[in-house]
């Protein structure tokens, strides 16, 4: 018999209910289903394997850096710490071209498992880093490898509706939130432990392995971060790029004309398909095949053979009869794609150097995140500077703590206030104020060196 009062498993799927509750209701005013709730966790999971590889460094940048070279000076110790953060961001401005176009060409899914996992593998070398120039290569390529900041925010977009796309992007941005909160933490307290808790182990493999490898220990934390994200886009993660070429697909057969149309056999009756082109187009693209002009871009015909084959591409058909007619409309098309794409990226470029105001919003951009990266690595290179040379002259564990504490307030600030500033002020005057209030700190900041010489 059951006592009254002491049933603990009743009480248990209540607490569920009672958490599941207000859960339910947020997916139910954003229709988010399942699947797509599966997406948003993936990608919060996965995305850590950037940001963490960036704010996991902070803390104990100057200590490495000077543990590497022991006969620096201590005015150069910046420099050089530097030019490991840098060396990420190099390799990230490359690899973002590279990820993108694999992306579309071989799906999402894939491309995060194989960029996530690289990430895991540049990370566990890293642990086990000998020398200053083999931590800078190997932050070069682990730049290189992180895909996922480009990719996850695809799969965010294309999954997302005018419903829930903002909170989608919002979900990276609180994924990057709970990094910049524990990244430096873990990091701080785990590097150099035997300097830093001042521990005496016994010999063998664990000390040899901690003196000689002191900064290791945050670098196999991220290596497990990237394995965590690996395994949520295997087991969580639908392929979204299906989805954009049905959507393609789907606006391309409604642009087609009536007068041009292309049946879509199965591979079955491959062999049998054929593309139906107007003796219209057939007599344009002979006389005008050597020379394309922008006139012959932009005509109905081209656009029309243009569909009408990109829908073949999408449907995934198999190769049509090598006839005269299919060959000359390919060549057509192929010219068609090179000219279209050359102009369309001038043009873009064209745009935005000489618009006034998209060259202002760009450059105001660039300089804000030039402002932001920027503060997050120098701000961990003064506090460890000796005072004598500017600095507060932390240690290890308080920069991680720092570090962790400025993270913790910034979360609640950009969920809760930030929405609330928008929506009194709006963003033109919100970014103003921002702006003007980082300009204010810039000034303060340094001089708390002066409270620090003084002493309490």
């Amino acid at each position: 018999a059951v006592i009254p009062g002491n049933d603990l498993s009743a009480k248990k799927p209540q607490r569920q209910r009672m958490f599941m509750k207000p859960l339910k209701s947020l997916f139910a005013k954003y229709g988010i289903d399942r699947e797509l709730a599966k997406i948003y966790i993936a990608c919060f999971i996965v995305f850590p394997a950037n940001s963490y590889s960036v704010a996991m460094l902070y803390p104990f940048l100057s200590a490495m850096t000077k543990f590497f070279l022991p006969g620096i000076d201590t005015a150069l110790v910046n420099r050089y710490a530097g030019v490991i953060v840098g060396a990420f961001f190099t390799g990230r401005i490359f690899g973002s071209f590279l990820w993108g176009s694999l992306a579309d060409h071989f799906g999402r899914k894939p491309i995060l498992i194989a960029s996530a996992t690289l990430m895991a593998i540049c990370s566990f070398m890293l642990a086990f880093s000998v020398s200053y120039v083999m931590t800078v290569v190997f932050r070069v390529v682990l730049g290189f490898c992180s895909g996922v900041f480009v990719v996850s925010r695809a799969v965010i977009s294309e999954s997302s509706s005018n419903v829930n796309h903002t909170f989608g992007f919002s979900v990276l941005t609180c994924s990057w939130l709970v990094s910049a909160v524990i990244a430096p933490l873990l990091s701080g307290l785990s590097a150099d432990p035997i300097s830093q808790y001042n521990l005496t182990l016994p010999d063998g493999t664990l000390k040899s392995f901690l003196t000689n490898f002191p900064y290791s220990p945050p670098f196999l934390l991220n290596t497990l971060v990237c394995i965590a994200g690996v395994l949520a886009v295997i087991f969580l993660l639908p392929e979204t790029l299906d989805k954009v070429k049905k959507r393609r697909l789907n606006n391309l057969s409604e642009t087609v004309s009536p007068d041009v149309h292309e049946v879509i056999e199965p591979e079955s009756k491959a062999s049998h398909t054929t593309i139906p082109v107007p003796d219209v187009l057939f007599t344009d693209c002979q006389g005008h095949i050597s020379h394309v002009s922008s006139e012959d871009i932009d005509s109905s015909e081209s656009k029309q053979c243009n569909r009408e084959l990109e829908m073949e591409d999408l449907a995934g058909s198999a190769p049509t009869n090598s006839s005269t007619k299919t060959y000359t409309v390919k060549c057509l098309h192929a010219l068609i794609n090179a000219h279209t794409s050359a102009r369309r990226w001038f043009a873009d470029v064209k745009f935005i150097l000489f618009n006034k105001v998209t060259l202002l919003v760009f450059l105001t951009h660039c300089l804000f995140a030039v402002v932001d990266t920027g503060f997050d690595a120098i701000y961990s290179l003064w506090c460890a500077s000796p005072l004598y040379l500017g600095g507060i002259g932390f240690t290890v564990r308080e920069i991680g703590i720092t570090s962790t504490v400025v993270g913790a307030l910034f979360l609640p600030f950009s969920l809760f206030v930030y929405p609330l500033l928008e929506k009194k002020f709006g963003s033109i005057q919100s970014f103003q104020m921002s702006a003007i209030l980082n300009l204010f700190l810039a000034v303060i900041i340094p001089n708390i060196h002066y409270l620090a010489v003084t002493g309490p």
